[in-house]
């Protein structure tokens, strides 16, 4: 219920036009469209939305965009840069509007409201955390000219952390309702209407990151509105430094104002200083929820020439009576707000630059060997920092077209779209398997879950960021990202005389042969290395635990050599003998 004041108010505001509700409204349904098409692209399990479409929205998200600028340019790259220019324009509507994670924490808002039946936010003013908010972004920036960007964007990057929420949290939900869905139509006498889909859970230590980051945002949201966007997400508060001198911004008329605080209660940002009659626009995320609220007319969305005016002064004793329930006016800048700032900007600039000459940061190291080369791939670089091109773990086998484990170590954000769109889900977000933190949340692939299909490039073809790249069918096939090794001594053939050979029946590219080596009286399975190329396909076919032969990582991915296509029988489905 709105708190009451003695402020008189207008019987028939001449400002209160149906009008002042188009920019709310249009906000509201650009961000309801944004959040589905992000939603669908992390929770297909039906494989439904074209990957190209998947592709195209997640890479223009602001981190993946200026990744893909820096390491491997091609059109959407230029999504960062039309970012930019819209927030030195309008403020920051790409928090209101684009990103995901900005969506989501006002859903959440809204449904906390509903279930305290209060509104949405009744606020008070606070002042903005300027030193924390830039000691973050700082960081980040100090990060990635130290070679750990891709860790640190990992954990801080707003649009992967709402991938990991929608892969690693909701995906699974959903097809638990869906599976419940298909039990009750199977019970009513329809078993094909809602086929049932497997469950995957990823595993304990790669869970309880983004569910733990997710309570924290929800709790954040539920309470404060945007408090993690305008606080920890150096996202928010780069871009907060571009929108301070925005082109277009919302500013309080002081001749229209009566300070009744509605827009106060509805600011999902607490920005508004009502006392000085001013907006810190720089935590503003332009949702245009004051604007709505205001029947006088005295928040408005003008030039800032005009904004910049001098108002008069002698301002009537009606403005400046302010509710003290409702507001805490933060203090205007200061000398050292203003050198915040400033320190902010120059990071943000020499991150940028260190980031565009560090293209190739992700190939330390000397190359093992030929690497595959496709287009959009670059030559070696040599960053800074964490010498990721030691392989800690060899079982870690990255995704193809990563080019290497440092590659995905130290580029990759953890969205975790290559693993919600895996068609055979053999990836999935990593642990400790890479060995440090710095391949926590990352993806790898499981072979003793799935296999690679040989003709499938769908990761290489979704990937945002431009960690894995786009690989040709023909490129994928002599890909290596692995060797396949046997152990004898566990084979069927050898242990139990069983006659076997789906390893061998199941390799697409012939690396892996039935030959009878002396010493053995029947043929086993032989590895020729030249031809291997790690997909896989032998080590979830074999049918004896644990595994008979098994797939090793490489630190540095390779071309194999191809065998003539006669010999060939590629393997492009998941159905096993075993």
């Amino acid at each position: 219920m709105k708190k009451q004041n003695n402020t008189p108010r207008k019987t028939a505001p001449e400002n209160a036009s149906p009008a002042r509700h188009v920019l709310r409204r249009l906000r509201i349904v650009a961000a309801f469209a944004s959040i589905l098409i992000a939603l669908a692209a992390f929770i297909d399990f039906r494989d439904l939305v074209p990957n190209h479409l998947k592709h195209v929205y997640t890479s223009a998200q602001f981190v993946p965009s200026v990744l893909t600028f820096a390491t491997a340019f091609h059109a959407t790259a230029l999504a960062c840069l039309l970012i930019l220019a819209l927030t030195f324009a309008f403020g920051r509507v790409y928090c209101s509007v684009i990103c995901p994670l900005g969506i989501l924490q006002d859903v959440i808002s809204r449904i906390s409201a509903k279930i305290r039946r209060k509104p949405p936010y009744k606020l008070p003013a606070k002042k903005a955390h300027n030193t924390l908010r830039h000691a973050i972004l700082a960081a980040t920036l100090l990060a990635i000219v130290a070679g750990w960007g891709g860790v640190a964007l990992a954990w801080l990057d707003p649009y992967s952390h709402f991938g990991r929420f929608a892969s690693t949290l909701f995906r699974p939900l959903a097809v638990v309702a869906n599976n419940i869905a298909a039990t009750v139509a199977n019970a009513l006498g329809h078993p094909a209407a809602i086929p049932q889909v497997n469950v995957s859970f990823a595993a304990a230590g790669a869970l309880l990151p983004p569910l733990l980051i997710f309570i924290a945002v929800a709790i954040m949201a539920a309470k404060r509105g945007r408090l993690w966007c305008n606080t920890v997400c150096p996202v928010g508060t780069l871009l907060g430094l571009v929108s301070r001198r925005a082109l277009w911004r919302v500013s309080i008329d002081k001749t229209a104002c009566v300070k009744c605080g509605d827009c106060l209660r509805a600011c999902k940002a607490q920005c508004i200083d009502l006392r000085a009659a001013e907006i810190d626009f720089s935590r503003c995320v332009a949702c245009y929820d004051c604007i709505s609220v205001c029947d006088e007319g005295g928040v408005k969305y003008r030039w800032h020439g005009v904004s910049a005016r001098r108002e008069p002064r002698g301002i009537s004793n009606r403005n400046s009576q302010i509710p003290n329930s409702i507001a805490r006016p933060p203090s205007r800048a200061n000398r050292r707000a203003f050198i915040s700032t400033a320190m902010a900007g120059t990071l943000a600039t020499v991150g940028a630059t260190a980031l565009l000459a560090s293209r190739g940061i992700a190939q330390n190291g000397g190359r093992q060997g030929k690497g595959p080369k496709g287009p959009g791939q670059h030559g070696q670089g040599h960053g800074r920092g964490r010498d990721f091109s030691k392989l800690d773990n060899p079982e870690v086998v990255a995704p193809p077209g990563a080019q290497s484990v440092a590659r995905i170590l130290s580029q990759c954000t953890a969205c975790q779209l290559c693993v919600s769109a895996c068609p055979s889900h053999v990836l999935e977000p990593a642990f400790l398997e890479y060995g440090n933190l710095a391949g926590l949340m990352k993806p790898r692939l499981n072979f003793d879950k799935s296999f690679c299909n040989f003709d499938c490039t769908v990761c290489s073809d979704v990937c945002p960021d431009g960690t894995i790249l786009h690989l040709a069918r023909d490129a994928k096939h002599t890909t290596r990202i692995g060797l396949a090794h046997t152990a004898h001594p566990r084979c069927i053939i050898v242990k139990d005389g069983t006659a076997c050979g789906a390893c061998a029946e199941h390799c697409p590219t012939g690396a892996l042969q039935m030959k009878k080596p002396p010493g053995h009286a029947d043929a086993v399975p032989v590895v020729d290395p030249r031809y291997c190329i790690g997909c896989g396909a032998c080590q979830y076919a074999c049918p004896v635990t644990p595994k008979a032969i098994v797939i090793s990582g490489i630190a540095k991915h390779e071309t194999a050599e191809k065998l003539v296509q006669e010999q060939v029988a590629p393997t492009t489905t998941d159905d096993f003998a075993f």
